[in-house]
């Protein structure tokens, strides 16, 4: 599984050497972000907690990347949250987090955010008959963006992963 796991200031070098024997990562054209892939997610963020890697400050678990236009980015990033929509079960609260990096003045991460979770909202009205809840401090399921320039990764964080695992914390 890919995953993006940032430091905190300056922490890049130690995160990339604790983390060298638990998968393949790398450093990114971002501060303090690393780009990588684990074969278990579960089993690297039991090791890493284990380990009490202290300058991780969070993973975000990516289920699917793609390149995105910045002047498509809603069209895009709709397309790409559909099949996260299913995974949202009746009665659960939800949001959508987009973490933009780069691009800088291209588009608002919050806005993209807001018309995504408009997205989401009404394609959970529509098949369940009643609009969800939507809860941006700890929602049931929080579906998360991470742009890397041009580059994005989408992922699917439930409250229950939060709890369990330290590192998996809402942007």
């Amino acid at each position: 599984m890919e995953l993006i796991a940032t430091s905190y200031r300056y922490g890049e070098r130690e995160i990339l050497e604790a983390l060298r024997d638990l998968g393949s990562f790398h450093r990114t054209s971002f501060r303090d972000v690393i780009r990588g892939e684990v074969e278990d997610l579960e089993a690297f963020l039991r090791e890493i907690e284990k380990r009490n890697v202290f300058s991780v400050s969070r993973v975000v678990p990516i289920e699917n990347s793609f390149q995105f236009s910045p002047n498509r980015v809603v069209v895009e990033f709709r397309d790409a949250v559909k099949p996260f929509v299913e995974r949202v079960m009746k009665g659960e609260s939800f949001c959508v987090k987009v973490e933009r990096r780069g691009l800088k003045g291209s588009f608002s991460s919050q806005q993209v955010a807001k018309e995504i979770g408009t997205f989401v909202f009404t394609c959970l009205k529509e098949r369940d008959g009643v609009g969800p809840e939507v809860n941006l401090e700890d929602p049931d399921k929080a579906v998360i963006f991470e742009t890397l320039g041009r580059w994005c990764g989408v992922g699917i964080i439930s409250k229950k992963m939060r709890k369990e695992h330290y590192y998996l914390k809402l942007p």
